[in-house]
């Protein structure tokens, strides 16, 4: 049974594990501007409740996400500093919440994810998918240039792939999401439900501190030069450890 919460989406509890449903099926869970600030702040809070372990993003329905749902919305009137707060900073957050979670985010795309659904899919830590499922950045289709995606996705996937999908805006499958970075893991159809819900719970049994340790790790590290990577690896191991 759905957990009530004062955000926009279902929350389900299993032990460690927490899943978010996103909640519109009727709308290929499309999500408005106030959904993703909702989305950001949930997984704000969920990662700073010591007895969460996982986070798990789902959808109900034949999408996992089909994108933004940008329906009413106008850039009239605004300035490019306007256009950023108001307009791409929930966008923004969304990626930076996802990245700034100290517990793994796993996303599990049963069905197409589009545009922000791909970015959103692409921004967690383990992206499971369908081969049933299909992912695309079509921005550049309708002349528009997709940075806000592509800023959500760059610390997970390869510049050369991400670049094809981004400059070709053609919808690959799962396998090929796989082998390009855009997914961890890809099961048939039939099995998906079974083999993500073995993962997630296998996953969410681990202590958090060993969990927290090795999103920082992979968080932080890239961007070190080698003995500084090095001498992190060895720090938080050794806290990790004493904590145990």
């Amino acid at each position: 049974m759905a957990e009530p919460t004062p955000f926009a989406f279902p929350v389900r509890r299993d032990g460690g594990l927490v899943r978010i449903d996103l909640g519109r099926p009727e709308e290929g869970n499309m999500l408005t501007r106030g959904m993703v600030s909702d989305l950001s702040a949930l997984v704000g809070r969920l990662g700073g409740e010591p007895d969460v372990h996982v986070v798990a993003l789902e959808g109900r329905g034949a999408h996992f996400c089909k994108g933004r749902d940008g329906r009413g919305e106008t850039t009239a009137g605004m300035s490019p500093l306007d256009m950023k707060n108001k307009l791409y900073g929930p966008i923004l957050g969304a990626y930076t919440a996802m990245a700034a979670c100290p517990v793994p985010i796993v996303a599990l795309v049963h069905g197409d994810a589009i545009g922000f659904g791909t970015a959103l899919a692409g921004s967690c830590d383990v992206t499971l998918a369908s081969d049933a499922a299909h992912f695309a950045l079509p921005e550049i289709e309708h002349d528009i240039p997709p940075t806000l995606a592509m800023s959500g996705v760059m610390r997970n996937v390869p510049a050369k792939a991400l670049s094809y999908l981004v400059y070709s805006g053609e919808t690959i499958g799962a396998h090929e999401a796989r082998q390009l970075g855009f997914a961890s893991a890809v099961f048939a159809a039939a099995e998906f439900t079974a083999k993500a819900d073995a993962f997630l719970s296998k996953l969410a049994g681990r202590p958090r501190i060993v969990l927290e340790t090795i999103k920082r790790f992979q968080r932080q590290a890239p961007g070190l030069a080698p003995d500084m990577a090095a001498d992190l690896a060895g720090s938080i191991m050794a806290l990790a450890r004493t904590h145990k």
